[in-house]
Parts: C-alpha cells; sequence; structure tokens
C-alpha cells in the first residue's frame, strides 16, 4: 500500500514518496517558445503548494491531460532546489516531472481552492516580498484604455470594511492576453461593482517603495466573481 507525503515533508536527494495534489495553475512557458515547458503550481491537502514542470518531450503514460482543478497521484518525479528571481511559491523545492514519472487522476482531496489573498495595507507597506506572488481580492475601481507597450493598462482595486469609508487602492498593471481579458470584461458587464480575484501576481518595486501589482504572461491570471468565501466576504461587507 502507498503512503503518501505531504509536500513540506519532501526533501532532495533520495528516492521521492508518492504525492497527491491538486493542479492550482497551469501554463506554457518560456511564453512564445516553440518548445514550451508545461509549468503548473501544485497543491496538496494541507494547504502547502509547490511549482512544478513538465519539460517539453516528456510524455506522460496513457496521454493523461493534466488539467487545472483537477487531483492526482504522483509517483516518480525529481525534487530540485527552487531558483529564479520571481518565484509562484514560497516552497524551497521544484517538481519535474520525467519520462519515468507516474501519474493518475484521482477524486478530490479536500474542497480547498488555495486562493490566498495578501493584505492590503501589507503590500503597501512593503512586508510582502518581492521575490513570491500573491493573491488579492477586491472590487475595480478604474480601468484604463489598452496601450501600447511599454505603456500598459492600469486598474485599481479597492478594499475596505464598509462602503461609506475610505477604501485602500493598490494599483494594479496587466499586459498582454490578460490585460485584453480584463477590458473586455469591465467594458460588457452591466454589475454595479466588479468583485474579482488576483491570482499569482507579482510585486513590483520602484525607488525603495511600492509601486504596483502586474501579471506574468501565462502564469497570472484574473478571476470575476467567484464562488469563493473571500468573495462572500468581501460583498458582505
Amino acid at each position: 500500500m502507498l503512503t503518501y507525503a505531504c509536500l513540506t515533508a519532501l526533501v532532495p536527494g533520495k528516492k521521492q514518496p508518492a504525492i497527491r495534489v491538486k493542479i492550482v495553475r497551469t501554463w506554457m512557458s518560456p511564453f512564445g517558445s516553440i518548445r514550451p515547458n508545461t509549468c503548473m503550481v501544485f497543491g496538496d491537502e494541507k494547504g502547502s503548494m509547490i511549482e512544478a514542470t513538465l519539460p517539453w518531450g516528456v510524455v506522460l503514460p496513457y496521454e493523461i491531460n493534466l488539467d487545472e482543478g483537477d487531483w492526482f497521484e504522483i509517483l516518480d518525479f525529481k525534487l530540485i532546489h527552487a531558483s529564479g528571481l520571481i518565484r509562484t511559491t514560497r516552497s524551497k523545492y521544484h517538481i519535474n516531472l520525467t519520462h519515468d514519472s507516474v501519474v493518475t487522476k484521482i477524486q478530490p482531496i479536500t474542497e480547498c481552492n488555495f486562493l490566498f489573498c495578501a493584505s492590503y495595507k501589507t503590500i503597501l507597506r512593503g512586508l510582502y516580498h518581492p521575490k513570491f506572488c500573491i493573491g488579492l481580492c477586491g472590487a475595480l475601481v478604474e480601468v484604463g484604455d489598452i496601450q501600447d507597450f511599454p505603456e500598459a493598462q492600469a486598474n485599481q482595486f479597492n478594499h475596505g470594511n464598509q462602503p461609506s469609508i475610505r477604501f485602500t487602492q493598490v494599483k494594479c498593471v496587466a499586459y498582454g492576453s490578460l490585460a485584453e481579458k480584463l477590458y473586455e470584461y469591465w467594458s460588457s458587464t452591466t454589475a454595479n461593482v466588479v468583485v474579482c480575484v488576483l491570482k499569482l501576481w507579482r510585486i513590483e518595486w520602484g525607488n525603495g517603495r511600492f509601486r504596483c501589482l502586474t501579471n506574468i504572461e501565462g502564469c497570472s491570471d484574473i478571476l470575476f466573481d467567484p464562488e469563493i468565501p473571500e468573495i462572500h466576504y468581501f460583498k458582505s461587507m
């Protein structure tokens, strides 16, 4: 009988135990490459997350589809130290799937959505490390027109305890296809308040202080009015 390890228990340099994970996010990288890797963020039943890669050319058995939101049991993978200037998780390690990896789709283990929304005030105070991506829940205040690079579409989100008080605002800048998705939704919606969640956005600093949140092409996402507890709480305020 298989025994399963939590993501936080994984250690490089030895045979890895089996894991059971949900694919929290999936994208192709490098963006625009003719031989892109499939990049993913895995989450386990304890709420821990780790970034993973299915390298270009590695084919999984039975042509299994690694779809976002599904749960999988994974055997025989390689664990390496995480690197890069921007990281999608706080894990010290990174999973590489190989030709020997055995991946089996399983039933969901938990209902966790792995959307851990950051505090606005903590962002503005510069207390989040810009190396790590964050999530954010809020309401759209203003959306500018789409502009050509290097200019970008600037969007602001607000957050507060009651509608009558002054909201805390965080400037966000969207690039590429995500800017188009955001602008299209904003232009077509009839809702009085547009509530959304930013998923895996990075913190941009300048002159020693917070400048804005911005997306990583392909990796970051924006969810409009999702049915999650964080949004229900925001609407109730």
